[in-house]
């Protein structure tokens, strides 16, 4: 006779840890590659002047380091959902994590390319070309900052499963707002560095940043039920 199988947990599938130790390693070699040039545009973001040009030779980043980043931030993304997921809407996975997963970082990486062509489109439309690199360059930048900023909710998620959930839900609070305001102030210094028109900033949040949020957060909550009912 044989009892009821374990409720999955992602810290005892193999996978999800091993892809967890690879990006521990691919960050290590982000930070042994071009540690220099993420603290100077970390100090970019803080310390902006409207003459400066804070993206140049000195914080390149090479383009496998861009990715690693970009991995990070998407692997942890799928693992905040699907901890949020279990804890709050009762998503139970089993052999469908993998497929489960993959699927969420699908998404995540769509949200990431539609941001980067919408970005793209509106701002050489309504700006100047160097106006849009800026911009380019900080806010894709915060969000790549965002997967560190994700590691401590991460770190919980995975090893301290006993924790109350709510307690990661404050911290993911707090870090949501402290991308936005990252994101309002990059827009204040870049884009309207010469006419700091509060609603225009609003329009454009809306439009570019709270609306994408909402509609990914509307996915995540469809390919919870889409999940559950195939299981």
């Amino acid at each position: 006779m044989t009892g009821a199988p374990a409720p999955y947990s992602m810290v005892n599938d193999n996978t999800m840890m091993l892809l967890f130790i690879l990006n521990i390693v691919g960050i290590s070699y982000v930070f042994l590659m071009n540690g220099a040039s993420i603290i100077e545009r970390i100090k970019c973001i803080f310390y902006y002047e409207s003459k400066s040009t804070p993206f140049n030779d000195r914080t390149h980043i090479t383009w496998i380091c861009n990715l690693l980043l970009y991995a990070q931030t998407i692997f942890y993304s799928v693992i905040v959902a699907i901890g949020y997921l279990q804890e709050s809407k009762g998503l139970v996975l089993g052999n469908n994590a993998i497929p489960a997963s993959a699927t969420f970082a699908a998404l995540f990486t769509g949200v990431l390319l539609l941001k980067k062509a919408g970005y793209a489109i509106v701002n050489n439309i309504m700006f100047t070309k160097a106006i849009a690199q800026e911009w380019d360059n900080l806010y894709f930048f915060t969000i790549k900052l965002t997967g560190f900023a994700l590691a401590p909710a991460v770190t919980a998620i995975l090893f301290i499963p006993g924790l109350s959930f709510i307690y990661v839900e404050i911290y993911l609070t707090i870090v949501l707002i402290a991308y936005l305001y990252t994101v309002f102030r990059g827009l204040i210094n870049i884009i309207f560095a010469k006419k700091s028109n509060c609603l225009d900033i609003f329009l454009y949040l809306c439009a570019l940043e709270f609306l994408p949020i909402a509609m990914v957060w509307k996915s995540v909550l469809q390919l919870n039920e889409f999940i559950t009912i195939k299981i």
